[in-house]
């Protein structure tokens, strides 16, 4: 199954770029502050948050993995405890759902970045 996991490549493509996530590490979508641009210096429209250090990257990448769905969302509710939220499997299933169809949307190994709402492949190139 595809999902998305951090990476460094094309860190530096945009000025306002970040990865604080261990490269290959699942992603997830975090919170977002109220009116904050999408290139507004807290970064949150534009990051992904990573499941084991819930630290925050501008750069994902397609990754082919055994996990299942199921796994997925097993991974999104422990995060989730981790970080103090306790969200259940119910309540994290839409948030699985919306990353796999953004992961199946693009082959594996496409460097994305998120804008807003939207995914886009970045170009290769400044690693």
């Amino acid at each position: 199954m595809k999902i998305l996991v951090a990476t460094t490549k094309t860190q530096g493509a945009r000025k306002n770029d970040f990865c604080f996530v261990p490269e290959a590490e699942p992603v997830m979508f975090g919170f977002e502050c109220d009116n904050e641009p999408i290139d507004g210096g807290c970064g949150c429209r534009r990051a992904m948050v990573g499941i084991g250090c819930l630290k925050a990257t501008t750069t994902v990448a397609v990754a082919e993995t055994p996990m299942d769905r199921d796994g997925l969302i097993a991974a999104f509710v422990e995060s989730s405890k981790r970080s103090g939220f306790n969200f259940t499997a119910a309540e994290v299933a839409p948030m699985a759902d919306d990353l796999l169809r953004i992961a199946g949307r693009f082959p594996a190994g496409t460097v994305l970045e998120r804008r807003g709402d939207a995914f886009r492949a970045r170009p290769v190139g400044k690693e």
